[in-house]
C-alpha cells in the first residue's frame, strides 16, 4: 500500500457484505404489500440516503399514509433478522482487514446503513474491534450524494483525505468520496453491475473480489 496511505474507509452493504439481497427482499415485501412493484428508479435513488431520509423520501414519493417511524419500523422487521443471523463478510474481506490491521492502517465503516443492521455482522465475524471510527446513519451527515460521511470519518480515523482510500460499490459513493479529496476503489456487486463501467472510469483502482 501506497505510503502515503494512512486510513482505509470501507462502505459495508454491498462492499464488504454480502447483503445487498436483503434490502432487495426488503424492498420487494415492502411494496408488495401494497400492492406495487418495486418502482424501476427507487433503489438507486434511496442507496445514498440515510435510514430515515430514505424513509421521509418513501413516504413523500408513493403518498404513504404511514410516518417515516413507521416505515423504518416495518424495514427493521424485515431486515434485522437476516443481519443478525445471515449476512456474511464477502470472500477474502476479512482477511484483508486483518492484514491492513496488522501492518498499522487506521480502519473506518462509511455507509448510510444503521449500527442495528452492520454492528452484529462485524461482531460475529470478529473483527469490530479492528476499526476504529464509525460514520453511518445515524451521524447526521448527508447523504453519499454528498462527500459529507467520508470527510466526517477520516476527521474520526485523524487522516487527511488525501491520506485515505475508500472502498464502494455504489456510484454516487465513488463521486463523492472523489469529491472528498480521496483515493477510491470501485467494487464490483452484482446490485450495482449496470453502472459498473462508469464507477471503473471514475475511480482510481477497481476490483472484482477482495
Amino acid at each position: 500500500m501506497d505510503g502515503n496511505i494512512k486510513a482505509v474507509i470501507f462502505d459495508f452493504d454491498g462492499t464488504i457484505a454480502d447483503s445487498t439481497y436483503v434490502w432487495q427482499k426488503v424492498d420487494a415485501d415492502f411494496f408488495s404489500a401494497r400492492n406495487m412493484s418495486v418502482p424501476p428508479d427507487y433503489v438507486e435513488a434511496i442507496s445514498t440516503m440515510s435510514f430515515y431520509s430514505g424513509a421521509v423520501y418513501t413516504k413523500e414519493k408513493y403518498s404513504l399514509p404511514e410516518s417515516p417511524e413507521e416505515i423504518m419500523a416495518e424495514w427493521n422487521t424485515h431486515a434485522l433478522y437476516e443481519y443478525e443471523h445471515n449476512v456474511r463478510l464477502k470472500p477474502n474481506v476479512k482477511e484483508y482487514i486483518k492484514k491492513l490491521h496488522s501492518e498499522g492502517i487506521r480502519l473506518g465503516i462509511a455507509t448510510a446503513s444503521n449500527p442495528e443492521f452492520y454492528m452484529p455482522v462485524l461482531e460475529r465475524e470478529g473483527i469490530k474491534d479492528l476499526f476504529s471510527a464509525f460514520a453511518d446513519g445515524t451521524s447526521g451527515a448527508r447523504s453519499k450524494d454528498y462527500p459529507d460521511i467520508y470527510i466526517l470519518c477520516a476527521r474520526l480515523l485523524c487522516a487527511k483525505p488525501e491520506e485515505c482510500i475508500v472502498y464502494e460499490d455504489i456510484i454516487k459513493g465513488v463521486i463523492s468520496a472523489k469529491d472528498a479529496g480521496m483515493k477510491v476503489v470501485a467494487v464490483y456487486d452484482e446490485a450495482s453491475g449496470d453502472n459498473w463501467e462508469k464507477m471503473v472510469k471514475i475511480a482510481d483502482e477497481f476490483i472484482m473480489g477482495f
